[in-house]
């Protein structure tokens, strides 16, 4: 007859893991010191600005931590960082907390399941259509130690590349139109700048890889 573990065992086994039993077998300290070093190769990619401005000793607590308190029940590797940032967001200062967020945010993009497709030069027709990147996000940074300050946009390319844009005034608003496609004709005549200017702007922007341009 097989044993199989019971309820007990098995949430005998998880605290053990978390650092949250009385007593700890070997085999139960071997898999929880894997446990935490899986979190901290997550927090070391997903994350690598915070891990270098918190040190190795302050990465580690947080992971200790983490795996203590925060009953994530999602293991993949993204979801781990996912899970992190939830965990630290209430409890880290205004500056840590936005260098976290952003680093996730990049992370994201990366493996953002979206298809990025190359785009074209600025369309011939009126009637075509103009859409943003699928990977797009617009956030406000004020990170002075980063050298990262005002607002930004983080896309990934065709190519699997993550981008992160300065945006001038004329980016946002641009952006901020195309927030649902729009038809080039639609475009001009909301913008407010002239036929020229808007013409570079979309042939820019589709090289870059922040919009993309579809035949009518």
């Amino acid at each position: 007859m097989n044993a199989t573990p019971t309820a007990v065992s098995v949430q005998d086994f998880n605290r053990a893991l978390r650092g949250l039993a009385a007593a700890v077998s070997p085999a139960e300290k071997l898999y929880a010191g894997l446990l935490r070093e899986n979190v901290e190769d997550v927090v070391a990619h997903a994350f690598p600005l915070y891990s270098r401005r918190l040190g190795p000793d302050s990465v580690r607590r947080q992971a200790d931590d983490f795996l203590r308190r925060h009953h994530a029940s999602r293991p993949a590797h993204h979801q781990i960082a996912t899970e992190f940032l939830l965990f630290m967001q209430p409890r880290l200062p205004a500056a840590q907390r936005q260098l976290l967020e952003y680093e996730w945010t990049l992370f994201q993009a990366e493996i953002d399941e979206a298809r990025v497709e190359e785009s074209m030069a600025a369309p011939a027709s009126p009637d075509a259509r103009l859409t943003r990147n699928p990977t797009l996000v617009c956030i406000q940074l004020d990170l002075p130690a980063e050298n990262l300050q005002g607002p930004f946009a983080v896309f990934r390319d065709a190519r699997h590349r993550v981008w992160q844009k300065p945006l001038t005034p004329l980016d946002a608003r641009l952006l901020a139109l195309l927030d649902q496609p729009r038809a080039y004709a639609e475009l001009a005549s909301a913008a407010g700048v002239d036929a020229a200017r808007l013409r570079n702007w979309i042939d820019a922007a589709a090289a870059l890889g922040l919009i993309r341009s579809h035949p009518a």
